[in-house]
């Protein structure tokens, strides 16, 4: 965080460039249909996507297609093109000036039901169909129209803030790819990540998946993710922490390959940066913060009424018990037509006790990286030694006298 203040002070006075326009017909390079007939197989459908040949689509990674689209039961949150990029630009900033120019990311909700508390542009932005420049030059006009009266946020947490946020995100991704080729989106060789002995349970990491977890807050946000392709940041924080370094201790690369197939808003360099960050092993290393599956939403939907929407077996539940089903009595259970084990699981681990246990697997993850630094530094400080002690004595007496 501290690199990333410190490179909002060299911006020119939030001087961008405007958005270019878009290229016209005749501006686009004349292709032959030839040209990429020995790359991708020919689309059978308009709405297909171009596939490399010699390549399953199981080796490229789950994807939102046309199939996807069809099916009744998923609804994603936006649907694509410039178009609609461009309404939801005007209806979420341009149309909002107070709102934009006050904007905190940290104070907007991630349980609202109906209507969500943030832009959601990010699925245009991922996908080409919004210029970050075009976005950019939208919150800086809503916030010059914004009233005198309004309280204007600033960056990080501002609109120009998140913006500012995706590009040093891709920096980062850029940095760590120049240093060790692929290295972005894994754990080995990648000069931002300290190694973690992950452990990998298939059993565990599908009840996450599937929103099996035994508790209602987690399984909520992975329902949402799996219909709507979208979850509040908040919400990837709690789902992220808790596959990993809070309770489940399975690996970020396989979280962050999951919300790679799911997301509408699926980024290279964010999403796993995201991933680096919540599960301790880049850029934020206190681990002994850990979000609570229970605690950390219960205060800001006192109904549940986000897991009554996304896990409706649960929705009979009183408020007492809609984050802890599992403390319900049982006639409670029965009056709700709830059995768990049945129609909704048990907790699938003890909060309390591996969260504890993972700040102890953190802390000595953190100690032995340490220690192969300290070794690190000694090998090099020896080479250097050696190297020094092998050169020519007479030029290094030269060298010498001239500085004098």
């Amino acid at each position: 965080m501290s690199s990333f203040q410190g490179l909002l002070g060299r911006i020119d006075g939030g001087n961008i460039p405007l958005p270019l326009d878009a290229p016209t017909k005749e501006e686009f390079p004349q292709l032959s249909d030839d040209d990429d007939s020995n790359k991708y197989l020919p689309l059978e459908h308009p709405c297909d996507i171009p596939w490399p040949r010699g390549m399953t689509k199981d080796e490229i990674g789950p994807v939102w297609n046309r199939s996807d689209c069809e099916d009744a039961s998923l609804t994603g949150i936006v649907k694509g093109g410039e178009t609609l990029a461009l309404a939801q630009l005007q209806s979420t900033v341009t149309a909002r000036p107070d709102w934009t120019a006050s904007f905190e990311k940290p104070k907007t909700s991630c349980t609202e039901v109906s209507t969500p508390s943030t832009t959601v542009l990010s699925p245009y932005l991922s996908l080409g169909c919004l210029s970050p420049r075009k976005a950019w030059h939208a919150v800086a006009d809503a916030n010059r129209k914004a009233s005198s009266k309004v309280n204007k946020s600033k960056p990080p947490v501002s609109l120009h803030g998140q913006l500012l946020w995706r590009d040093f995100n891709n920096l980062i991704a850029h940095s760590a790819n120049a240093q060790s080729p692929g290295s972005w989106g894994r754990m080995q060789d990648n000069p931002y990540c300290r190694n973690v002995p992950w452990s990998s349970d298939p059993k565990l990491l599908k009840a996450w998946k599937d929103g099996k977890t035994g508790f209602p807050w987690i399984d909520a946000c992975m329902a949402q993710l799996r219909t709507e392709g979208w979850i509040h940041h908040l919400g990837r924080h709690a789902v992220a922490c808790f596959l990993t370094r809070g309770d489940l201790w399975q690996s970020w690369e396989m979280g962050a390959d999951h919300f790679e197939g799911e997301l509408l808003d699926a980024d290279y360099a964010l999403n796993n940066f995201n991933w680096l960050w919540l599960s301790c092993s880049g850029f934020f290393y206190q681990y002994f913060r850990c979000y609570s599956p229970v605690a950390f939403q219960k205060k800001n939907d006192v109904n549940g009424n986000y897991i009554r929407k996304w896990v409706p077996e649960l929705a009979g539940l009183p408020a007492k018990y809609i984050y802890e089903p599992w403390k319900a009595p049982s006639s409670v259970l029965n009056a709700a037509g709830i059995k768990l084990g049945d129609n909704y699981p048990n907790p699938i681990v003890d909060h309390a006790f591996v969260s504890k246990e993972n700040m102890s697997k953190m802390s000595l993850a953190y100690d032995m990286h340490k220690d192969g630094e300290k070794q690190e530094g000694s090998k090099k400080a020896a080479a250097t030694s050696s190297k020094n002690k092998s050169s020519d004595p007479a030029k290094k007496k030269q060298k010498q006298m001239t500085l004098k």
